[in-house]
């Protein structure tokens, strides 16, 4: 039995847990963080770009927390359903979304993509940056930009291009090179990156626009051909491959960027501490060497700059939107 002084120490230390403020408690939950498991929800597909550094991120980051990083892919609707899947949880931090350049530019072509990228969710970090490239099979007579063009003005609308699906970013960078190249190629939308880059190698369809991590083995084993890369100058990781640039498209350029951001409301000093730690996991040697290999290049600025790349690129999405038609599903 508990001794009279016993028992007030007791009631003592329940009251002073009663006595806790919901700020307080918040204060301390930030500090423990993180500690338990935490969900990165990629709103596309296994195999594409975002799944590949997505997990290669994870990998690290998980050590380096000393808690999982569960990595879950919700595709559809070109990112549409994982990016509203995530808005409806609890802004913890705990759930993240891992997601892409559609995420700028759904709001534009989609009648209700059912969350804004400027009001629900707050930036975290860009993880990387890198070009899409115009793929064919190995034995196409469509080789460089030159053949594809003049094939496509020979018969407007019957060549045809698989992308990531409509929206994605693979599906931005072939309307805005069709603008640019004045031609007219007939959009084969697919639910996952990985299917219409099969189509490609298996014959199936002529052409796809993808993201050059999801491709480049296949391309290192001469499985598929690159007819140009979407980057302004020649990539580092494939110098051989010419720009659509430089091929007959001047001005022509389109980067895919990876990030990841957290429903609004997630507190500062996590949003602070996800930054720390991830951009800490990109600046390992390992962990670069593997994007790297990807054909991706690791980014990994402060929540400032990528807050500050995403609202210029919405502006800049809200203008294409305009100029060119995106033929939804």
């Amino acid at each position: 039995m508990l001794t009279l002084a016993q028992r007030l120490q007791v009631s003592a230390a329940a009251l002073a847990v009663l006595c806790v403020s919901p700020a307080q408690a918040q204060v301390q939950a930030q500090a423990e963080y993180p500690n338990k498991p935490v969900l990165l929800v990629i709103c596309f597909g296994a195999g594409g770009g975002l799944d590949v550094v997505g997990r290669i991120v994870a990998d690290r980051l998980s050590k380096n927390l000393g808690r999982q990083i569960i990595v879950e892919n919700r595709p559809g609707a070109a990112g549409n359903i994982g990016t509203v899947s995530v808005l409806k949880t609890p802004a913890d931090g705990y759930t993240l979304l891992e997601t892409t350049n559609s995420y700028n530019i759904n709001p534009f072509i989609y009648r209700n993509t059912g969350y804004d990228p400027h009001r629900d969710f707050a930036p975290v970090i860009e993880l990387t940056r890198a070009p899409s490239v115009i793929i064919a099979h190995p034995k196409t007579n469509l080789r460089t930009v030159k053949e594809l063009i003049a094939a496509a003005k020979a018969a407007p609308g019957k060549l045809v291009y698989g992308s990531a699906g409509n929206g994605s970013p693979t599906n931005i960078a072939m309307e805005i090179f069709k603008s640019a190249a004045g031609v007219d190629i007939t959009h084969v939308p697919y639910k996952v990156a990985t299917q219409a880059n099969q189509d490609v190698m298996g014959g199936q369809t002529p052409l796809a626009m993808a993201a050059l991590p999801s491709v480049i083995a296949q391309l290192r084993g001469g499985l598929l051909h690159a007819v140009a890369m979407t980057s302004e100058k020649r990539w580092s990781s494939f110098p051989e491959v010419p720009t659509a640039a430089e091929s007959g498209v001047p001005g022509y350029s389109h980067l895919t960027w990876i990030g990841i951001v957290a429903p609004t409301g997630t507190p500062a000093a996590i949003v602070a501490r996800l930054n720390k730690e991830i951009a800490a996991v990109l600046a390992v040697p390992e962990v670069r060497e593997r994007i790297a290999a990807t054909g991706a290049e690791p980014v990994g600025q402060g929540v400032a700059d990528f807050t500050a790349a995403l609202a210029v690129e919405y502006e800049a999405m809200a203008k294409l939107a305009q100029r060119v038609k995106f033929d939804l599903e």
